[in-house]
């Protein structure tokens, strides 16, 4: 077994992902080898990895296409898999490192859509014991969450080596998750992604950003986000947890036509430079579902919003979300719908994608530090609390989920959870 990782092999390095994870190994004086499909994608990858690095990272990096890939399996201690969100091409890749591995080489996969299961029956059995999934949440230099699960054959030292060395060489904040698609933030995220952008069509994006913006508690307005991530790999997001989960809300797991529409025509987001938004001579435009185009922004000022925002600027978030429950009229009922929505699907997923024995406590975890949104906690906190938040889900509709009723309300500091929010 592994008991020091001095050299690592990123597959995949020219993905956001796996160039940004390398070049965090790097810095950690980390022997790293770059490698992707093609030179080119790679150097464009190492480029990446030095635009996020805080410090001289080029003497750890050895960057080649895959015709160096028997060096680098040869000689490393970690192999970490980035490569498509595709399940036939992951297959291929373990296919392709299987005769170079050692047998005390650590593997793991960055996905969390995909089955980790499947995945794995492309690797020998007897490199199984040694892979699990890191999950780390994208830029890593910024979000310091990392989700870690294994498969059956996992060896538990090796999880326990990697949860440590995660934690302590590189300072990620580590959360222990079940081995299910999307593990827990993408689980929740993805489904609160779902419900948003199937709202698009009827009240536009500008105006869904507007209203579940970052007052709300997310420091990135959530089609802002799809934009970061990329339509594609939202796609596959979707796509995976919509045929590998069942749960009451598994009717938000389906994408609309027109990110299908979005995606053929290429607007993927930043990385295209339009999607959701677009720039275009300093204006911001927004796409449009009905005419498959870009619209001016429209700016809309609606008076609960901008209340809210004003008490979140003074530091009232208590007293801001008392606005926002106390509003009315159809943009209300929007924020407030996602906002139950957001604390029904959390508390309900306690025991399914984190351990029971974790309470919320994992899941806030996840997305405070992965996503950079208000805990579910604090939400129900800032609400009012357990009882007038079950309340609140009964009146809405939501079946009030155990693990909420069951629990104390948390001793939260309410004044140390600004960089959550914020009244732009």
């Amino acid at each position: 077994m592994v008991n020091d990782i001095k050299t690592a092999a990123v597959l995949g390095a020219s993905g956001t992902i796996g160039s940004l994870t390398g070049g965090i190994l790097a810095q950690e004086g980390i022997k790293v080898y770059f490698l992707s499909r093609s030179k080119q994608a790679v150097i464009n990858g190492v480029f990446r990895a030095f635009e996020q690095a805080r410090s001289k990272i080029g003497l750890n990096i050895t960057f080649e296409d895959y015709s160096l890939l028997e060096d680098a399996i040869t000689n490393a201690d970690w192999v970490i898999e980035a490569v498509t969100e595709d399940l036939n091409i992951k297959r291929q890749m373990y296919q392709k490192i299987s005769p170079y591995l050692r047998p005390e080489t650590i593997i793991s996969s960055t996905t969390s859509s995909l089955p980790l299961d499947e995945i794995t029956q492309a690797l020998p059995r007897q490199y199984r014991n040694n892979f699990l999934s890191t999950h780390f949440y994208n830029p890593p230099g910024k979000m310091l969450a990392c989700e870690i699960t294994g498969i059956k054959e996992t060896n538990p030292e090796i999880f326990e080596f990697m949860s440590n060395f995660l934690k302590k060489r590189l300072r990620r904040a580590v959360i222990p998750v079940k081995n299910v698609a999307g593990f827990a933030g993408n689980r929740i995220a993805f489904l609160l992604f779902g419900k948003i952008t199937s709202l698009v069509p009827e009240y536009g994006a500008e105006m869904m950003d507007y209203l579940i913006g970052p007052y709300t508690g997310r420091l990135l307005a959530p089609l802002a986000t799809l934009d970061l991530v990329g339509l594609d790999i939202h796609k596959a997001i979707i796509q995976s947890l919509h045929d590998n989960t069942s749960d009451e809300m598994h009717d938000f797991l389906v994408l609309p036509d027109y990110i299908n529409t979005m995606i053929d025509k290429g607007l993927l987001g930043n990385k295209r430079k339009a999607g959701f938004y677009k720039k275009l001579e300093g204006k911001t435009l927004f796409f449009d579902p009905d005419s498959g185009d870009y619209i001016p922004a429209v700016q809309p000022h609606i008076g609960f919003v901008e209340h809210a925002k004003h008490l979140i600027h003074l530091g009232m978030y208590r007293q801001a979300f008392d606005v926002i429950k106390s509003a009315h009229g159809i943009e209300a009922d929007i924020v407030m719908d996602i906002l139950c929505t957001y604390i029904a699907y959390a508390y309900s997923r306690i025991g399914e994608v984190t351990d029971s024995q974790y309470g919320i406590n994992g899941i806030d975890k996840v997305m405070t530090a992965g996503f950079h949104w208000a805990s579910p906690s604090l939400i129900v906190n800032l609400l009012g609390g357990k009882n007038e938040v079950s309340d609140l889900l009964s009146k809405k509709g939501f079946n009030v989920p155990s693990a909420l009723e069951d629990i104390e309300d948390p001793q939260l500091q309410i004044l140390k959870s600004g960089k959550f929010f914020a009244a732009r």
